[in-house]
């Protein structure tokens, strides 16, 4: 058998195709000079994109009480200053629950992580978690509670509104709830469940309504369906040797995001035996489907009909051990060979489906899960406490319909943001107006806030008490980190003043549900140790005892048409539904797979794209019963023909500075244009997912995306080395071949011995060094955003991040390779390479980058001119230049409330300096310096970079290469282990392990084609 060889890669489908913009881009390695000011932006607009929130412009208008930060008079017990504590924490959104652990330094929280004790975590954490800390320490959050009378607004103190509060509970009491009704946000809070529960009791007239824009209520529903319980399904991926997901993100915004990807990578480990393997099938890629061994690409409304076919085919396997003829069609070959792997093992798979895909569809999953013996094993069920009974729809309706015949004088809305992001067709901004009195506790003076009577400024998770349930049914708590800085109220203290318990401390009220849960709770060190390890270690949550209903009839699979054209509605994979809007970090994230930054788009199918004569960039008009929105066209190779995938949470008119702030008569002045386009407006009524019979419309002119993949090009010729290079920057090879040449990798690129011209350096008694396993990355961005939450890695904007200017330490590289139409992806982290032969250092005229003692190469920033002679000599282009001063804003008074996200160990770095990633240096000094304080040798793992921290599928490691027993150094043993370009003599210490896929045997040569949908069911 021959060594395989490289694949063809490319980036995109500009540089594909070599379009005029793409070549335009290349023809020169840097934009124009730092001096120049950004070309089509106002001064205005780029003082207001300066900093971690970009809310300098917010700041500039606003006031808010001087707090001075001063020293204790007498030093707390157990602190000393300068030395971090931990304390432990969860955060809630969507009915997502983060178990985690809070970095603080001298009472300030910098740093979020996850909570290494808790299964769902083992200290690994995703996106919106690391971000959480930004959002905190916006400036744009809500600091006061307003009263509008018209179109005049007043700031009141919080005793005008408990004065007020309380008078309009008492006319609610004594008419039992009559004209009273609450909208919430959907929470697992336990606490809150109870509280609602006395609430109904005291109220018994009034109304309470549980909204989300994206739930879980198909999948209990779908469970109901079939088992007769509302429960929640709970996947073990460490056990599953065969992964199906149809049109599931079990990587992405999913309750137990996290364990999926942690016990998906331990089976992706071709050392230790027997690898999974993976199916997708789905409308347009996700994280799972990038890693998949074999992809689909099939419409959403297709999928009742693919896994119709698929149940037919196990149960024939099931019956007698024989199969159907699979015939030429790419999508029956693939369903066949999943057919019979499924049946082949037996208890050790694991179905997934889309939380968007109906009911109906989640209960013939669960049907199959019985069948295929995976219930008990690697599948389980949850109770779903806070689902069943009456659809969020159902309830929202019943409130709309009240609403708007006036049967509410009285609307209290707990969190969200329904007047942005109820159903297009709901009409509930009206509907609300018509109560007189309307009052929101919200983060932000949003959309909803807006229009209420009252807006009511709440705190942040992280400055208030609380609880949720995890995914696996344990209790997490939720304490304060830090006192509220805007003073803000909470969930749990209105609730808790509405039954008239508003003079219990909050703690006292969340203790006693603990309590209620375990009463050993009741004894103060029980209570501590729940405290301090952030949930109920020692809880056990029996699984539902379930088994399919006898007789258990589905509606028939209705035939649905290859060539309509269909919308699927899908949460923004950094903004989730848009409540993450205002969050700076989030919005210049280069998603995963598209590399946009601050916009969504409508991705649409090459062959989509073709028909209707559009390309990225294009704008389109699409429509759904009538109702239209304008967006950008981005061509996604690999999506679904006819499926236009439309992602939630942009369009914001009250976001804040960053996400978009439109003027009403009562809001602010200032004028930030909303990011992104609004694709709620579509969202209808029984259309939320997926809407079948959409139409597109060409519309003139086009839309500048800023993209990130093509930057770092250099330029034509750089880019015809790369073209000829991604091969051997991204090794591969299947599972098959890997067995016969477990070396394959180290013989991708042949080369003569490497001989220096000088004397290399010696490390004195360290070597660090890093590995990543590109077998085990599924690029969800956790390792980006926690680097740059850990070093003080700016945000520069849209127009800067078009110039090819974004600032970030890390980037995500995502190759495709195969057919447009049904690509693989192979995706690749890229940091500095801490080469020990850097070239960067060999030609700095100022020695400001330099070669440590032990192996790093460090920046001394001070000494640093901008030549940028580093950037241009570094092969891998992973330096960044600061062309603008984007910290100066840390120079304004009014800035302290940004300037407590930096992180103290980190210095803050100034116009006119490369940047680069360190290695977390200071995490390194830290260590070091307790091992020597202890008087022992610094133990492996001991020093954990940000990024290896953070990333769910423990694809990096971390540590001392002169310890040969480390962890990183058995990575850097490993005959899969390569070093990117290290032909060059670079030497590089960061090490890549090569990605090997486990095909099946029957369709080894290719992963299926775009499947246009099964229109044969009856």
């Amino acid at each position: 058998m021959a060594v395989p060889g490289p694949k063809f890669y490319w980036r995109s489908l500009d540089q594909l195709e070599q379009t005029p913009e793409f070549n335009e881009f290349l023809q020169r390695e840097f934009p124009q000079a730092a001096s120049e000011f950004p070309q089509g932006l106002s001064r205005r607009r780029w003082l207001q994109l300066m900093g971690a929130s970009l809310g300098l412009a917010g700041l500039a208008g606003c006031r808010w009480e001087r707090d001075i930060l001063a020293p204790d008079v007498q030093r707390p017990p157990n602190r000393i200053p300068g030395v971090p504590q931990f304390a432990a924490t969860c955060f809630e959104y969507g009915g997502n629950v983060r178990p985690l652990v809070v970095t603080l330094y001298d009472g300030r929280p910098i740093k979020v992580e996850g909570n290494k004790e808790h299964p769902l975590s083992s200290g690994a954490s995703d996106t919106i978690s690391q971000a959480a800390i930004l959002h905190m320490y916006d400036p744009d959050r809500s600091q006061s509670i307003v009263e509008t009378a018209g179109t005049e607004s007043f700031t009141r103190s919080k005793s005008d509104f408990d004065l007020a509060f309380g008078k309009i509970l008492a006319a609610a009491k004594e008419a039992k709830g009559s004209g009273f009704a609450i909208l919430a946000e959907g929470s697992t809070s336990p606490t809150r469940a109870r509280l609602v529960k006395e609430f109904r009791s005291q109220y018994p007239e009034a109304l309470f309504v549980e909204y989300e824009p994206v739930s879980y209520e198909n999948v209990s529903s779908g469970a109901e369906i079939a088992f007769g319980q509302a429960v929640l399904p709970f996947y073990d991926f460490s056990s599953a040797k065969i992964v199906f997901s149809l049109d599931c993100d079990a990587f992405g915004h999913d309750r137990t995001a996290v364990a999926n990807m942690r016990g998906w990578a331990s089976m992706r480990v071709p050392e230790s035996g027997e690898m999974n393997r993976t199916y997708a099938v789905e409308s347009q890629f996700t994280s799972l489907g990038s890693v998949a061994d074999h992809r689909l690409a099939l419409k959403a409304s297709a999928m009742a009909g693919f896994l119709f076919d698929l149940e037919a085919k196990i149960d024939r396997m099931l019956a007698d051990g024989t199969a159907s003829e699979a015939g030429q069609d790419p999508g029956q070959k693939l369903q066949l060979a999943l057919a019979a792997d499924l049946v082949q093992h037996r208890g050790a798979s694991v179905i997934t489906v889309g939380t968007h895909l109906g009911p109906e569809v989640h209960a013939r999953a669960c049907r199959l899960n019985e069948k295929l013996g995976n219930i008990g094993k690697t599948v389980r069920y949850i109770p779903a406490s806070n689902i069943g009974g009456e659809s969020q729809q159902e309830q929202l309706k019943r409130l709309i319909s009240n609403l708007d015949r006036g049967a509410i004088s009285t609307i209290l809305v707990l969190g969200g943001n329904p007047v942005y992001n109820a159903p297009g067709d709901s009409n509930f901004e009206s509907a609300y107006k018509k109560a007189s009195t309307r009052i929101h506790l919200s983060d932000y003076v949003d959309e909803t806030s807006l229009v209420s009577t009252w807006h009511v400024n709440r705190a942040h998770q992280f400055e208030s008490w609380g609880d949720a349930t995890t995914a696996d049914g344990r209790l997490a708590i939720r304490q304060p980190l830090i006192e509220p800085i805007f003073a803000g109220q909470t969930d749990v203290g209105i609730l808790a003043a509405l039954v008239g318990q508003g003079d219990v401390p909050a703690d006292q009220v969340v203790r006693a549900t603990a309590q209620g849960i375990d009463s050993t709770l009741s004894d103060d060190r029980a209570w501590q140790k729940l405290l301090h390890d952030g949930f109920l270690v020692d809880q056990v949550v029996p699984a539902a005892q379930v088994a399919v209903k006898a007789g258990l009839e589905l509606p028939p699979i209705v035939a649905v048409s290859g060539e309509d054209l269909e919308v699927v509605f899908t949460p923004h994979p950094a903004l989730f539904d848009g409540r993450f809007a205002n969050n700076g970090w989030l919005q210049e994230l280069p998603d995963f797979l598209t590399k946009v930054t601050w916009d969504n788009v409508a991705i649409l199918a090459p062959a989509t794209a073709d028909k209707l004569g559009v390309k990225t960039g294009s704008r389109i008009s699409v429509s759904v019963n009538g109702r239209s929105v304008a967006a950008p066209v981005y061509v996604l190779p690999g999506q679904a023909r006819n499926s236009i995938g439309l992602a939630l949470g942009y369009g914001r008119t009250a976001a804040g500075h960053v996400g978009g702030l439109v003027p009403t008569g009562n809001s602010p002045k200032d004028t930030v244009e909303p990011v992104g386009f609004n694709a709620y407006p579509l969202r209808l009524s029984g259309l939320l997912n997926v809407a079948v019979g959409a139409k597109a419309e060409v519309l003139a002119g086009t839309y500048k995306l800023a993209l990130t993949q093509d930057h770092h090009a250099i330029d034509t010729i750089g880019l015809e080395g790369i073209k000829g290079r991604i091969g051997e920057l991204v090794r591969e090879a299947t599972l098959e071949d890997y067995k016969a040449h477990p070396d394959f990798a180290q013989h991708v690129v042949h080369h003569p011995p490497l001989e220096s011209l000088w004397k290399e350096r010696s490390s004195e008694g360290r070597a660090w060094g890093m590995s990543i396993d590109l077998s085990k990355c599924t690029g969800c961005n956790a390792c980006l955003i926690a680097c740059q939450s850990e070093n003080n890695v700016p945000i520069v904007g849209k127009t800067e991040v078009a110039r090819g200017r974004e600032m970030h330490w890390i980037r995500l590289d995502r190759y495709f390779t195969g057919s447009i139409e049904n690509p693989e992806i192979v995706g690749q982290p890229v940091n500095c390479m801490q080469c020990e032969n850097a070239p960067c250092e060999q030609v700095c005229p100022v020695a400001a980058t330099v070669h440590s003692p032990e192996g790093l190469n460090d920046m001394a920033y001070n000494r640093c001119i901008g030549t940028r002679y580093c950037g241009n000599n570094c092969p891998y282009k992973v330096r960044r230049f600061n062309f603008f001063d984007y910290n100066k804003k840390y120079e304004v008074a009014e800035s302290n409330l940004s300037l407590m996200v930096l992180n103290p160990e980190v210095t803050v770095r100034e116009r006119g300096v490369m940047e680069k990633c360190t290695y977390c240096t200071q995490r390194i000094q830290n260590g070091k310096i307790i091992a020597k304080n202890e008087q022992r040798p610094l133990a492996d793992g001991e020093v954990v970079t940000a990024c290896q921290q953070a990333c769910p599928a423990g694809a990096i490691e971390f540590g001392d290469l002169m310890q040969t027993d480390s962890r990183v150094a058995k990575a850097h043993a490993n005959t899969r282990t390569y070093g990117m370009l290290e032909e060059l003599n670079n030497k590089p210490r960061t090490k890549y392990m090569a990605k090997i896929r486990n095909p099946h045997p029957s369709l080894n040569e290719g992963h299926g084609a775009d499947h246009g949908g099964h229109g044969h069911h009856s």
